[in-house]
């Protein structure tokens, strides 16, 4: 079998000990553009969410010379590529990779290059991660392992809850409408994606009832994998991670956390297929 490297970007969070198996394309975000984060330089979390709670973050997505460095030098080391994506509803990147990867297969003929949309983010999309990198291990080829990965995309659920809808607003992610709904009455929202893009699933009367409505969603069904996911704010992580008993759990990356806030919290899962 051909060795390949599996890449993402800078939306997917792994859990460890994953985080450290997979290559990584950044994603950038500034309070000022004279000053970017993201790929040699970052703030620690605690600065991120100091500067966050009085200015706005701006996010980028993948640099394609970056993308291209890294993709060629796998190339020239005759490795094949395989790069999940966050989704392509919520970033350009997967746009941006793929183009690269075009341009590439053109100049190296032989390349075996796979670019799939998760078409989710953080931890859901770092499922797939993981699941490639077991598949791997079980000797399945780069072409092996996209099919079957894209399987999988549809079996990926992402749920979490905001204190505070303007970071999704401002960074339009969600329509001011929706956003609207979180003000009245102490409504909390829980939070999907469907199709790639972040989508309203239940209103719920305060955070307590959100919480245990995320845990009624992990009893649905039959879970594969199950994580919880922390933002800033740790107290509310806890209790969400108490209440669904999850496998594993991942730190929001900063891309992500400028978009939603430091009051967040949420879960990802992995259900078991049929």
């Amino acid at each position: 079998m051909k060795d390949y490297i599996v890449f993402t970007d800078g939306d997917v969070d792994l859990p460890s000990p994953y985080d450290t198996q997979v290559s990584m394309l950044p994603q950038y975000y500034y309070f000022e553009e004279k000053q970017i984060y993201g790929d040699e330089l970052v703030l620690s979390r605690d600065d991120f969410f100091e500067q966050l709670s009085h200015r706005r973050a701006y996010t980028a997505g993948v640099n394609p010379d970056y993308v291209r460095r890294k993709f060629e030098a796998a190339l020239l080391e005759e490795k094949g590529i395989l790069c999940i994506t966050v989704s392509s509803g919520l970033s350009g990147s997967y746009n941006t990779i793929c183009m690269v990867a075009d341009d590439l297969k053109e100049q190296y003929p032989n390349a075996e290059i796979e670019v799939i949309d998760s078409l989710s983010a953080t931890l859901g999309s770092g499922f797939l991660c993981v699941d490639a990198l077991e598949l791997k291990k079980a000797g399945k080829t780069v072409a092996e392992t996209a099919e079957e990965i894209r399987k999988r995309v549809k079996l990926i659920d992402l749920y979490f809850v905001v204190d505070d809808f303007k970071y999704l607003v401002q960074g339009g992610r969600v329509s001011p409408s929706v956003g609207k709904i979180g003000d009245i009455l102490d409504i909390k929202v829980i939070l999907t994606m469907n199709e790639g893009r972040i989508e309203p699933y239940r209103k719920n009367r305060g955070i307590n009832a959100a919480l245990k409505n995320i845990k009624h969603i992990t009893e649905s069904g039959k879970i594969a994998r199950l994580g919880s996911i922390y933002v800033g704010n740790r107290e509310l992580f806890e209790k969400c991670r108490s209440l669904v008993g999850s496998d594993c759990e991942a730190s929001l990356n900063l891309i992500v956390s400028s978009h939603v806030g430091p009051n967040t919290t949420g879960i990802a899962i992995e259900w078991a297929s049929e």
